[in-house]
């Protein structure tokens, strides 16, 4: 399977996953005896184990994946961040990205999530000008974890979101003249 340049590993697996047409990640994963938390946790050997998995390269996937390091923190190649950086629990996403690569809701598979959308401070998509909309609430943050299977089950009202341009907050600025913003 085709890994997209900003796409974390999580993504990658969840794609996988609604290609080879399971119900879930987590169901995925137990059915081919796949170490799902150590992945989630960015650990090198269940990003190695995945890359060979999809077939995609190891060096690629580990530079757009966030590896957690203890206690609340987590790194993104050279840089540290906090657990208040990211959006764990909810998924966002660009309405027009996901409109222009999803044709129909059993094709979830086709729409990698972003690596800037995960972050909390990234509020609009850099390719639109437009900003991120948070999927619904889910009951279980496990579920959460699943982006393809959250962008089928919530693919009408994707659809249904209006594109609300934004101004790029003074962080997002910041990222962009410092020419990472693409590298996310």
């Amino acid at each position: 399977m085709a890994h997209a340049a900003c796409e974390p590993a999580t993504s990658l697996l969840s794609r996988l996953a609604a290609r080879n047409g399971a119900i879930s990640m987590q169901r995925f994963c137990g059915d081919i005896a796949f170490p799902i938390d150590p992945l989630f946790r960015g650990e090198k050997v269940a990003i190695e184990q995945l890359a060979q998995l999809a077939g995609c390269d190891v060096g690629a996937l580990e530079r757009v994946s966030i590896r957690h390091v203890g206690k609340g923190h987590f790194r993104l190649r050279d840089e540290f961040a906090s657990l208040q950086s990211f959006q764990r629990t909810r998924i966002r996403v660009c309405p027009e990205c996901t409109r222009s690569e999803m044709p129909s809701a059993a094709e979830s598979w086709r729409v990698p999530r972003r690596l800037q959308w995960k972050f909390s401070s990234i509020r609009s998509c850099p390719e639109h000008g437009s900003m991120l909309a948070c999927l619904p609430v889910e009951k279980y943050n496990k579920d959460a974890r699943d982006f393809a299977a959250q962008l089928r089950k919530h693919h009408g009202w994707i659809l249904d979101q209006p594109v609300l341009k934004a101004t790029p907050s003074p962080f997002e600025a910041y990222w962009t003249c410092r020419g990472l913003m693409p590298l996310l």
